[in-house]
C-alpha cells in the first residue's frame, strides 16, 4: 500500500481549537478531524496546510511549527500525517467542504468522535491542552 503524505492544522484562537466534521459521503464520514489535506508534488507541509485551509475554510494561516507526526494504517491506505500548530492570520472559517465546524476547548476533545488518525495523534500528544494554550510540547 502506498503511503499518503498529509497535513492537519491545529488552529488555536483564544484558548480554543478548531475542529471540522467530515462530509457524510467521504471516508470517515461525519467523524471530526483537524483540517488539512494531501501534500502535492513540490509542496512543503507548511505550504500544503496553508493552501488546504484557504480552499476548505477560506482562511489564511500563520504556521507556528510542526507539532508532531504519526503514521496510521487504514484498511485501504496508509497516511503519514503531519500536525501543524497554527493561528489564523486572515479571515474567519467558513464551512466550504465540511459538514460542521466547532471551536472547542482542548479538554472537550473527548466529547467528539474523531477520525482514527486524529484520535491517535490526540492519544500520542496527551499534552494538547498545554500546547494549544501556548506551552511547549
Amino acid at each position: 500500500m502506498k503511503t499518503l503524505e498529509v497535513t492537519a492544522a491545529i488552529i488555536r484562537d483564544n484558548g480554543k481549537i478548531l475542529i471540522c466534521q467530515r462530509p457524510a459521503d467521504k471516508n470517515c464520514g461525519l467523524l471530526w478531524e483537524f483540517p488539512g489535506g494531501k501534500i502535492e508534488a513540490g509542496e512543503t507541509g507548511e505550504q500544503c496546510i496553508v493552501r488546504e485551509c484557504q480552499e476548505e475554510l477560506g482562511v489564511t494561516l500563520s504556521v507556528e511549527r510542526e507539532l508532531t507526526d504519526i503514521t496510521y494504517e487504514y484498511p485501504d491506505r496508509i497516511v503519514h500525517l503531519h500536525f501543524f500548530l497554527c493561528n489564523i492570520a486572515e479571515g474567519a472559517p467558513e464551512k466550504k467542504e465540511h459538514n460542521a465546524l466547532a471551536w472547542i476547548a482542548p479538554d472537550e476533545v473527548d466529547q467528539y468522535d474523531f477520525c482514527p488518525a486524529d484520535k491517535e495523534m490526540l492519544r500520542k500528544t496527551n499534552h494538547i491542552k498545554e500546547v494549544t494554550q501556548g506551552g511547549e510540547y
